[in-house]
């Protein structure tokens, strides 16, 4: 498997991997959003595939300023990652990883962030296993003013 940032030709299988991993948001807009996504300086885009070339994984990583509500100096925040069930755990994951790591320590940061539904417990464990850290656990509230 090989880990190269993602280009435009990738869009078609981006946009299917996407839609698989937030399956209640519109598929056309996640579509939608990748041309600009490519040319954003701020983002990172990274594309998995197979020995055959087929986008098997993709990660998303932006440059956040913002951590709980706080300004901070920009750091690489992993926004999503995503295998092909055939491909998990088999250490795909871990490579897109490493890229990201990769990346991070060649542009100079210290660290990188990530989070995960509370009741997301694979990626909970993932994320644990590859030596992240839990910071904080936050419920977020929403009051409509109708």
């Amino acid at each position: 498997m090989t880990v190269r940032d993602a280009r435009l030709d990738d869009i078609g299988a981006w946009a299917a991997m996407r839609a698989r991993l937030w399956p209640d948001a519109e598929a056309a807009e996640l579509a939608s959003e990748l041309p600009a996504m490519l040319a954003d300086p701020t983002l990172w885009n990274f594309m998995l595939t197979d020995a055959d070339g087929r986008a098997v994984g993709f990660a998303e990583v932006q440059l956040r300023t913002m951590f709980d509500g706080c300004v901070v100096p920009p750091y690489p925040h992993i926004e999503g990652i995503w295998i092909d069930t055939e491909h998990r755990r088999a250490g795909a994951g871990r490579q897109l990883l490493a890229a990201i790591e990769e990346r991070a320590r060649s542009g100079g940061y210290a660290q990188i962030g990530s989070d995960v539904e509370l009741d997301n417990r694979g990626s909970q464990a993932w994320h644990e296993a590859c030596g992240f850290g839990e910071e904080v656990r936050t419920i977020l509230y929403a009051k409509p003013l109708d």
